[in-house]
């Protein structure tokens, strides 16, 4: 028999996919009740903003549908966008003591994510940095299950229903970070494109850009099979790196978006955008969920750590100049990314065809009244050697990078990022 022993130093031939449940469609929402009572939930927290509890109908209508199926509803509507680390724990706190067992993330990522993370510190209590990722926090796995938790997103772009990774805004020390696991994913997510329809113009742009980043982030990510085995499959990181599967997602998320969004800004109500939109979103998140992110995202949490910016505009700014950084590096997948976003690459060398990304990816951000690069901010050159070294320290991203990147690397990155026109 021949031997099939692998060594302990090849590289991993094993990528894993994992999805979470969804329920899509127009009117979806009201099917919630339904699906908690599936889940044997019988008080479930609904953890949302004010701008969905007092300016629209979606959580009242929401609320109707899981009371009448018997099912006890509280809600705690005090999530700050790009939810500060204060305001996780505001929210772990009104959670404790109330015996829930299921929750509702309503609203954009940043409702998700702290519902994500009332769950875990309700279930296996801590402290906050604890389940942090290195070299930030401690890096504690997260222990088990949790409680059944639906997502029901409201914007279409941070893909958080998709994932098992949630966000907060430290405020010591001054960064952004995250949780990370497995467990975080949500039990079910239901996707319904009408609770997009009230996303003003500003927050359809920067939640679809997001959204583009995910897809282009994970299309150019490392391939799995340059990652090293594993010592034995639990030790698998939760971002495994690009591999068929999200490849094929990431270039349709690409294409939609790239046909959609700025038909989106300027017409929220057409409803079979909006659902090209959530399609897209949902499907860009379920690639960067297991393919993973990386130099973009990775430099977008300095930013946002020392500057309230939304996370996609954060993500985006640095967009062109990665691109155009990685043209040389990753000709092929970037020429794909141009063609997808509608450039005439026919008949040029894929170098050639690589830098077209970076500029379409400008004149879409042109066409959507995105920033004009870090210096729109107050962001100056003096600020890049900090970020530049926080940026460094994020590993968990930057080992997903197509290809290694030093500290000065990052910094020439940020330097490209200052203006683009």
């Amino acid at each position: 028999m021949a031997n099939t022993t692998v060594s302990e130093n090849a590289n991993d031939v094993v990528f894993s996919l994992r999805m979470v449940p969804i329920k899509f469609g127009i009117g979806a929402a009201q099917e919630t009740g339904f699906e908690l009572h599936n889940l044997g939930v019988k008080k479930v927290l609904v953890i949302t903003d004010k701008t969905i509890s007092k300016e629209t109908q979606i959580l009242s209508n929401m609320k109707y549908c899981i009371e009448d199926a018997g099912i006890e509803v509280e809600v705690w509507d005090e999530v700050e966008p790009e939810p500060s680390s204060d305001s996780m724990k505001k929210a772990i706190r009104f959670a404790s003591g109330g015996n829930f067992d299921g929750l509702i993330g309503l609203g954009g990522g940043s409702s998700i994510d702290t519902a994500k993370v009332v769950n875990l510190f309700t279930t296996y209590p801590a402290e906050f940095l604890d389940y942090i990722a290195a070299p930030i926090g401690k890096d504690r796995p997260v222990p088990g299950k949790l409680k059944p938790l639906v997502a029901i997103p409201t914007t279409a772009g941070t893909g958080s229903e998709t994932t098992g990774v949630a966000i907060t805004d430290l405020t010591e020390p001054k960064t952004k970070s995250g949780f990370s696991s497995w467990h975080l994913l949500p039990s079910l997510a239901i996707i319904d494109p009408l609770n997009t329809v009230m996303m003003p113009p500003s927050v359809t742009a920067n939640t679809g850009i997001d959204a583009l980043m995910h897809a282009i982030e994970a299309f150019t990510a490392r391939p799995y099979y340059t990652r090293p085995r594993p010592v034995s499959p639990e030790n698998r990181p939760l971002y495994v790196g690009s591999n068929p599967v999200t490849d094929t997602l990431a270039e349709k998320a690409i294409e939609l978006i790239g046909e959609n969004l700025i038909v989106a800004i300027r017409n929220g109500t057409d409803i079979n955008v909006r659902l090209n939109m959530s399609i897209a979103s949902f499907i860009a998140g379920v690639a960067f969920g297991n393919a993973g992110v990386h130099i973009p995202h990775a430099m977008a949490y300095p930013v946002g750590g020392r500057k309230h910016i939304p996370h996609g505009v954060a993500v985006a700014v640095h967009g062109p100049a990665f691109l155009k950084f990685a043209a040389l590096r990753i000709p092929e997948k970037l020429a794909r990314v141009a063609g997808l976003l509608g450039e005439n690459i026919d008949g040029l060398l894929a170098e050639d065809a690589a830098l077209k990304a970076s500029e379409a990816l400008i004149k879409l951000m042109r066409k959507i009244d995105l920033p004009n690069g870090l210096e729109e901010f107050g962001f100056t050159e003096g600020d890049i050697p900090g970020m530049a070294k926080d940026c460094l320290r994020l590993q968990r991203l930057l080992a997903i990078s197509p290809f290694p990147v030093q500290e000065e690397d990052i910094a020439q990155i940020y330097k490209s990022s200052m203006r683009y026109w």
